[in-house]
Protein backbone atom coordinates (compact mmCIF):
# COMPACT_ATOMS: atom_id res chain seq x y z
CA UNK A 1 0.00 0.00 0.00
CA UNK A 2 3.11 2.36 0.95
CA UNK A 3 4.74 1.70 -2.31
CA UNK A 4 0.77 2.28 -4.15
CA UNK A 5 0.42 5.55 -2.20
CA UNK A 6 4.12 6.30 -3.18
CA UNK A 7 3.29 6.22 -7.12
CA UNK A 8 0.12 8.00 -6.76
CA UNK A 9 2.24 11.20 -5.13
CA UNK A 10 4.89 11.25 -7.92
CA UNK A 11 1.82 10.87 -10.90
CA UNK A 12 -0.09 13.51 -9.35
CA UNK A 13 3.14 15.38 -8.49
CA UNK A 14 4.51 14.24 -12.23
CA UNK A 15 0.81 16.42 -13.45
CA UNK A 16 0.94 19.34 -11.61
CA UNK A 17 4.60 20.21 -12.78
CA UNK A 18 3.70 19.60 -16.35
CA UNK A 19 0.78 22.00 -16.07
CA UNK A 20 2.70 24.78 -14.56
CA UNK A 21 5.27 24.15 -17.19
CA UNK A 22 2.79 23.96 -19.74
CA UNK A 23 0.71 26.75 -18.18
CA UNK A 24 4.09 29.07 -18.48
CA UNK A 25 4.79 27.95 -21.80
CA UNK A 26 1.34 29.67 -22.97
CA UNK A 27 1.05 32.42 -20.70
CA UNK A 28 0.66 35.70 -22.32
CA UNK A 29 2.20 38.51 -20.69
CA UNK A 30 -0.20 41.08 -21.93
CA UNK A 31 -3.30 39.18 -21.21
CA UNK A 32 -4.15 42.66 -18.70
CA UNK A 33 -1.75 45.20 -20.58
CA UNK A 34 -2.66 48.48 -18.82
CA UNK A 35 -0.92 51.56 -20.45
CA UNK A 36 -0.58 55.32 -19.45
CA UNK A 37 0.35 58.01 -22.55
CA UNK A 38 1.53 61.71 -21.56
CA UNK A 39 2.58 64.32 -24.19
CA UNK A 40 5.97 65.83 -23.66
CA UNK A 41 6.58 69.10 -25.41
CA UNK A 42 10.75 69.84 -26.74
CA UNK A 43 11.46 73.44 -26.46
CA UNK A 44 12.57 74.66 -29.59
CA UNK A 45 14.03 77.78 -28.00
CA UNK A 46 14.49 81.44 -29.89
CA UNK A 47 14.21 79.78 -33.35
CA UNK A 48 11.37 77.26 -34.46
CA UNK A 49 11.70 74.13 -36.00
CA UNK A 50 10.04 73.17 -39.65
CA UNK A 51 8.32 70.01 -39.09
CA UNK A 52 6.71 70.18 -42.36
CA UNK A 53 8.13 66.70 -43.12
CA UNK A 54 7.97 65.37 -39.53
CA UNK A 55 11.04 63.79 -38.12
CA UNK A 56 11.67 61.19 -40.96
CA UNK A 57 14.61 60.54 -40.68
CA UNK A 58 15.75 60.38 -37.21
CA UNK A 59 18.43 58.59 -35.07
CA UNK A 60 18.93 58.13 -31.55
CA UNK A 61 22.83 58.44 -30.54
CA UNK A 62 24.11 55.32 -28.14
CA UNK A 63 22.24 56.19 -24.38
CA UNK A 64 19.15 58.00 -26.02
CA UNK A 65 19.98 60.67 -24.60
CA UNK A 66 19.56 62.66 -27.80
CA UNK A 67 17.69 62.44 -31.48
CA UNK A 68 18.81 64.34 -34.56
CA UNK A 69 16.59 65.07 -37.63
CA UNK A 70 16.34 67.14 -40.69
CA UNK A 71 14.66 70.27 -41.34
CA UNK A 72 13.82 69.40 -45.08
CA UNK A 73 14.52 73.32 -46.67
CA UNK A 74 16.84 74.50 -45.91
CA UNK A 75 18.96 71.63 -44.76
CA UNK A 76 19.07 72.06 -41.30
CA UNK A 77 20.26 68.81 -38.78
CA UNK A 78 18.50 69.42 -35.36
CA UNK A 79 19.89 68.07 -32.03
CA UNK A 80 16.97 67.46 -29.24
CA UNK A 81 18.13 66.40 -25.80
CA UNK A 82 15.40 64.15 -24.98
CA UNK A 83 16.44 64.36 -21.26
CA UNK A 84 16.10 68.54 -20.95
CA UNK A 85 13.67 68.38 -23.88
CA UNK A 86 14.89 71.36 -25.66
CA UNK A 87 17.29 71.80 -28.67
CA UNK A 88 20.50 71.81 -28.72
CA UNK A 89 21.84 72.74 -31.86
CA UNK A 90 21.07 73.63 -35.49
CA UNK A 91 23.31 72.98 -38.19
CA UNK A 92 23.26 73.60 -42.20
CA UNK A 93 24.21 71.27 -44.71
CA UNK A 94 24.92 71.99 -47.99
CA UNK A 95 22.76 70.29 -50.55
CA UNK A 96 25.42 70.43 -53.23
CA UNK A 97 28.98 71.24 -53.94
CA UNK A 98 31.67 68.94 -52.42
CA UNK A 99 29.85 68.31 -49.08
CA UNK A 100 26.55 68.45 -50.53
CA UNK A 101 24.33 65.65 -49.10
CA UNK A 102 21.46 65.70 -51.52
CA UNK A 103 18.20 66.95 -52.04
CA UNK A 104 16.58 63.98 -50.08
CA UNK A 105 17.59 62.17 -46.70
CA UNK A 106 16.51 59.19 -46.60
CA UNK A 107 18.42 57.72 -43.48
CA UNK A 108 20.80 58.57 -40.92
CA UNK A 109 22.38 57.26 -37.60
CA UNK A 110 24.50 58.62 -35.04
CA UNK A 111 28.02 57.06 -34.76
CA UNK A 112 29.97 56.37 -31.10
CA UNK A 113 31.80 60.07 -31.35
CA UNK A 114 29.31 62.08 -33.22
CA UNK A 115 29.74 60.61 -37.03
CA UNK A 116 26.54 60.86 -39.02
CA UNK A 117 26.34 58.38 -41.76
CA UNK A 118 23.81 60.44 -44.09
CA UNK A 119 21.83 58.55 -47.12
CA UNK A 120 19.89 60.29 -49.57
CA UNK A 121 19.36 60.43 -53.12
CA UNK A 122 23.18 61.11 -54.00
CA UNK A 123 25.22 60.20 -51.60
CA UNK A 124 26.29 57.71 -49.13
CA UNK A 125 28.48 59.86 -46.85
CA UNK A 126 30.07 60.01 -43.09
CA UNK A 127 29.85 63.68 -41.93
CA UNK A 128 30.72 64.82 -39.22
CA UNK A 129 28.15 66.80 -37.02
CA UNK A 130 28.42 70.02 -38.69
CA UNK A 131 28.33 69.46 -42.49
CA UNK A 132 31.45 68.36 -43.29
CA UNK A 133 32.23 65.37 -45.58
CA UNK A 134 34.69 62.57 -43.70
CA UNK A 135 34.16 59.54 -45.83
CA UNK A 136 31.98 58.75 -49.08
CA UNK A 137 31.01 55.04 -49.01
CA UNK A 138 29.02 54.97 -52.51
CA UNK A 139 30.95 52.26 -54.69
CA UNK A 140 30.92 49.53 -56.91
CA UNK A 141 31.23 46.40 -55.48
CA UNK A 142 32.92 43.53 -56.75
CA UNK A 143 31.88 39.53 -56.12
CA UNK A 144 27.98 39.74 -57.19
CA UNK A 145 26.53 40.25 -60.75
CA UNK A 146 28.13 43.70 -62.29
CA UNK A 147 24.65 44.62 -63.30
CA UNK A 148 23.23 44.76 -59.66
CA UNK A 149 26.41 46.46 -58.52
CA UNK A 150 26.50 49.58 -60.66
CA UNK A 151 22.84 50.14 -59.74
CA UNK A 152 23.19 52.37 -56.88
CA UNK A 153 19.76 52.74 -56.07
CA UNK A 154 19.11 48.92 -55.77
CA UNK A 155 22.14 48.42 -53.69
CA UNK A 156 21.81 51.13 -50.97
CA UNK A 157 18.00 52.52 -51.18
CA UNK A 158 17.30 49.77 -48.38
CA UNK A 159 20.56 49.36 -46.30
CA UNK A 160 22.10 50.27 -42.69
CA UNK A 161 26.07 50.74 -41.84
CA UNK A 162 27.08 49.67 -38.45
CA UNK A 163 29.86 51.76 -37.53
CA UNK A 164 31.11 48.96 -35.07
CA UNK A 165 31.99 46.56 -38.55
CA UNK A 166 32.09 49.65 -40.80
CA UNK A 167 29.89 47.46 -42.98
CA UNK A 168 26.57 48.36 -44.99
CA UNK A 169 23.64 45.46 -44.74
CA UNK A 170 21.28 45.86 -47.81
CA UNK A 171 18.16 44.68 -49.10
CA UNK A 172 17.70 45.02 -52.59
CA UNK A 173 14.16 44.28 -54.32
CA UNK A 174 13.59 40.85 -56.50
CA UNK A 175 12.70 43.38 -59.30
CA UNK A 176 16.56 45.09 -59.12
CA UNK A 177 18.33 41.38 -58.07
CA UNK A 178 16.34 39.27 -59.61
CA UNK A 179 16.30 37.24 -56.36
CA UNK A 180 16.00 37.45 -52.67
CA UNK A 181 19.09 38.39 -51.14
CA UNK A 182 21.10 40.48 -47.90
CA UNK A 183 23.71 42.03 -48.89
CA UNK A 184 26.94 42.56 -46.71
CA UNK A 185 28.69 45.23 -48.55
CA UNK A 186 32.71 45.94 -46.77
CA UNK A 187 33.86 49.44 -48.21
CA UNK A 188 37.20 49.29 -47.32
CA UNK A 189 37.69 45.77 -49.81
CA UNK A 190 34.96 47.35 -52.18
CA UNK A 191 33.45 43.72 -52.26
CA UNK A 192 29.93 41.74 -51.62
CA UNK A 193 28.79 39.12 -50.01
CA UNK A 194 25.24 37.83 -51.01
CA UNK A 195 23.40 35.81 -48.59
CA UNK A 196 19.78 34.19 -49.56
CA UNK A 197 16.47 35.18 -48.07
CA UNK A 198 13.89 33.73 -49.69
CA UNK A 199 10.90 33.73 -47.80
CA UNK A 200 11.08 37.57 -48.01
CA UNK A 201 8.96 36.44 -51.71
CA UNK A 202 5.83 37.03 -49.80
CA UNK A 203 6.93 40.96 -50.33
CA UNK A 204 6.62 40.59 -54.19
CA UNK A 205 3.32 38.14 -53.58
CA UNK A 206 1.31 41.09 -52.35
CA UNK A 207 3.12 44.04 -54.64
CA UNK A 208 2.51 45.14 -58.17
CA UNK A 209 2.80 48.37 -60.27
CA UNK A 210 0.93 48.29 -63.34
CA UNK A 211 -0.26 51.22 -65.75
CA UNK A 212 -3.29 51.60 -67.17
CA UNK A 213 -4.52 54.17 -69.90
CA UNK A 214 -7.49 56.58 -68.41
CA UNK A 215 -9.06 59.21 -70.80
CA UNK A 216 -5.99 58.88 -73.30
CA UNK A 217 -3.57 59.41 -70.23
CA UNK A 218 -1.05 57.03 -69.09
CA UNK A 219 -1.88 55.90 -64.62
CA UNK A 220 0.33 54.17 -62.72
CA UNK A 221 -0.88 52.69 -60.02
CA UNK A 222 0.21 50.20 -57.41
CA UNK A 223 -0.01 47.84 -54.04
CA UNK A 224 2.40 46.62 -51.92
CA UNK A 225 3.33 45.50 -48.18
CA UNK A 226 6.04 46.98 -46.56
CA UNK A 227 9.54 45.56 -45.65
CA UNK A 228 12.41 46.88 -43.29
CA UNK A 229 16.07 46.07 -42.40
CA UNK A 230 16.42 47.27 -38.91
CA UNK A 231 20.01 47.46 -36.99
CA UNK A 232 20.08 46.50 -33.54
CA UNK A 233 22.57 46.17 -31.12
CA UNK A 234 24.80 43.22 -32.43
CA UNK A 235 22.16 42.22 -35.07
CA UNK A 236 20.85 43.16 -38.48
CA UNK A 237 16.83 41.71 -38.57
CA UNK A 238 15.07 41.95 -42.16
CA UNK A 239 11.34 41.14 -41.82
CA UNK A 240 8.18 43.01 -43.61
CA UNK A 241 4.23 43.42 -43.26
CA UNK A 242 3.55 40.65 -44.87
CA UNK A 243 4.92 38.13 -42.08
CA UNK A 244 5.78 37.36 -38.16
CA UNK A 245 8.76 35.55 -39.21
CA UNK A 246 11.60 37.74 -39.29
CA UNK A 247 15.74 36.88 -40.67
CA UNK A 248 18.50 38.03 -38.17
CA UNK A 249 22.16 38.07 -38.88
CA UNK A 250 24.83 38.04 -36.16
CA UNK A 251 27.13 40.95 -36.76
CA UNK A 252 30.33 39.30 -35.32
CA UNK A 253 29.74 36.01 -37.00
CA UNK A 254 27.91 37.13 -40.02
CA UNK A 255 25.74 33.70 -39.44
CA UNK A 256 22.10 34.31 -41.02
CA UNK A 257 19.14 33.00 -39.47
CA UNK A 258 15.54 32.91 -40.21
CA UNK A 259 13.46 32.59 -37.08
CA UNK A 260 9.59 31.42 -37.53
CA UNK A 261 7.81 33.50 -34.84
CA UNK A 262 4.44 32.11 -34.18
CA UNK A 263 1.68 34.05 -32.39
CA UNK A 264 -1.19 31.90 -30.94
CA UNK A 265 -3.90 34.97 -31.19
CA UNK A 266 -2.94 36.99 -34.53
CA UNK A 267 -2.60 35.66 -38.34
CA UNK A 268 1.38 34.38 -38.53
CA UNK A 269 1.13 35.49 -42.55
CA UNK A 270 -0.62 36.72 -44.83
CA UNK A 271 -3.53 34.86 -46.84
CA UNK A 272 -5.44 36.98 -49.03
CA UNK A 273 -7.13 36.46 -52.18
CA UNK A 274 -6.61 39.50 -54.21
CA UNK A 275 -7.30 40.20 -57.63
CA UNK A 276 -4.39 38.43 -59.78
CA UNK A 277 -5.07 40.87 -63.07
CA UNK A 278 -6.32 43.67 -62.37
CA UNK A 279 -8.21 45.75 -64.71
CA UNK A 280 -7.73 49.47 -63.15
CA UNK A 281 -6.68 51.54 -61.18
CA UNK A 282 -10.48 50.66 -58.98
CA UNK A 283 -8.97 46.72 -58.95
CA UNK A 284 -5.16 47.79 -57.86
CA UNK A 285 -6.96 49.95 -54.82
CA UNK A 286 -8.84 47.01 -54.07
CA UNK A 287 -6.18 45.07 -53.16
CA UNK A 288 -4.20 47.32 -51.30
CA UNK A 289 -7.38 48.09 -48.92
CA UNK A 290 -7.41 44.08 -48.38
CA UNK A 291 -3.49 44.48 -47.42
CA UNK A 292 -3.90 47.44 -45.41
CA UNK A 293 -6.97 45.39 -43.47
CA UNK A 294 -5.10 42.43 -42.54
CA UNK A 295 -2.52 42.84 -39.96
CA UNK A 296 0.75 44.24 -40.71
CA UNK A 297 3.42 43.50 -38.96
CA UNK A 298 6.25 46.96 -38.13
CA UNK A 299 9.69 46.55 -37.50
CA UNK A 300 10.99 45.04 -34.73
CA UNK A 301 11.86 48.05 -31.54
CA UNK A 302 14.38 46.72 -28.77
CA UNK A 303 14.11 47.76 -25.03
CA UNK A 304 17.16 47.90 -23.59
CA UNK A 305 15.49 48.48 -20.01
CA UNK A 306 13.70 44.68 -19.97
CA UNK A 307 15.76 43.31 -22.38
CA UNK A 308 12.98 42.40 -24.62
CA UNK A 309 11.63 42.89 -28.39
CA UNK A 310 8.36 44.68 -29.01
CA UNK A 311 6.54 44.93 -32.59
CA UNK A 312 3.90 46.65 -33.70
CA UNK A 313 1.27 45.71 -35.72
CA UNK A 314 -1.65 47.76 -37.29
CA UNK A 315 -4.79 47.32 -39.58
CA UNK A 316 -5.73 49.97 -41.67
CA UNK A 317 -8.89 51.01 -42.72
CA UNK A 318 -9.98 52.99 -45.76
CA UNK A 319 -13.63 53.19 -45.62
CA UNK A 320 -16.03 54.33 -48.19
CA UNK A 321 -15.88 58.21 -47.83
CA UNK A 322 -13.20 60.55 -48.52
CA UNK A 323 -10.91 61.00 -44.93
CA UNK A 324 -8.31 60.24 -43.09
CA UNK A 325 -8.29 56.27 -42.17
CA UNK A 326 -9.25 54.64 -38.88
CA UNK A 327 -6.15 52.24 -37.55
CA UNK A 328 -5.92 49.57 -35.11
CA UNK A 329 -2.93 48.70 -32.97
CA UNK A 330 -1.20 45.50 -32.15
CA UNK A 331 1.85 45.17 -29.53
CA UNK A 332 4.02 41.73 -29.61
CA UNK A 333 6.70 41.31 -27.35
CA UNK A 334 10.00 38.52 -27.88
CA UNK A 335 12.28 36.92 -25.77
CA UNK A 336 15.88 37.34 -26.68
CA UNK A 337 15.80 34.26 -28.64
CA UNK A 338 12.26 35.73 -30.17
CA UNK A 339 9.79 33.18 -28.23
CA UNK A 340 6.52 34.98 -27.81
CA UNK A 341 5.45 36.12 -24.41
CA UNK A 342 2.69 38.34 -25.12
CA UNK A 343 0.09 39.47 -27.84
CA UNK A 344 -3.00 41.82 -27.73
CA UNK A 345 -4.58 44.46 -29.57
CA UNK A 346 -3.83 48.05 -28.19
CA UNK A 347 -7.58 49.47 -27.45
CA UNK A 348 -8.37 53.11 -27.58
CA UNK A 349 -4.93 54.58 -29.33
CA UNK A 350 -5.14 58.17 -30.63
CA UNK A 351 -2.67 59.08 -33.00
CA UNK A 352 -0.17 57.55 -34.85
CA UNK A 353 2.76 55.26 -33.74
CA UNK A 354 4.97 55.15 -36.86
CA UNK A 355 7.81 57.27 -35.42
CA UNK A 356 8.64 55.61 -32.22
CA UNK A 357 11.46 54.06 -30.43
CA UNK A 358 12.20 53.22 -26.58
CA UNK A 359 13.53 55.25 -23.96
CA UNK A 360 14.15 54.23 -20.02
CA UNK A 361 11.51 51.60 -20.83
CA UNK A 362 8.13 53.57 -22.96
CA UNK A 363 7.63 54.05 -26.10
CA UNK A 364 8.01 57.49 -27.66
CA UNK A 365 6.24 58.38 -30.76
CA UNK A 366 6.59 61.64 -32.45
CA UNK A 367 3.47 64.32 -32.63
CA UNK A 368 3.06 67.77 -33.92
CA UNK A 369 0.96 69.93 -31.52
CA UNK A 370 0.32 72.94 -33.64
CA UNK A 371 3.54 72.94 -35.56
CA UNK A 372 5.36 72.70 -31.90
CA UNK A 373 7.99 69.33 -31.66
CA UNK A 374 6.35 66.79 -28.86
CA UNK A 375 5.96 62.61 -28.36
CA UNK A 376 3.32 60.89 -27.12
CA UNK A 377 4.88 58.59 -24.45
CA UNK A 378 3.42 55.18 -23.62
CA UNK A 379 4.14 53.41 -20.34
CA UNK A 380 2.97 49.48 -20.44
CA UNK A 381 2.27 47.91 -17.25
CA UNK A 382 1.87 44.16 -17.18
Amino acid sequence: MKTLYFLLFLSTLFSCGKETSENAESRNILENLTFSVDTIMVDAGEDFLNLAGGIFPFSLNEDKSQLWFFEKSPKRLVQVDLDQLKVLKKSIFEEEGPDGVGSYVSDLEIGPNGELYLKSNSAVVIFDPNGQKLQNLMFVPSGIDSILARNRHAIFDKSVFDFGTKKIYSHPSFADAGEYMLLILNPETQSATSLPVPKMKVVNDYSRTQTFEIGGRMATSFYSVGSDITLLPGEVILSNAAMSGIYRLNIQTEKLEFIDIQHQNFPNSMDIEIIQNPAGPEQMFENQKKILEHINYMELLWDDSRQLYFRLGTKTFMGDKPGPPSVEYYLFVYDQNFKVLGETKLEDVKGSLWSSFFKDGQLWSYVNVEDELGFAVMEFKF
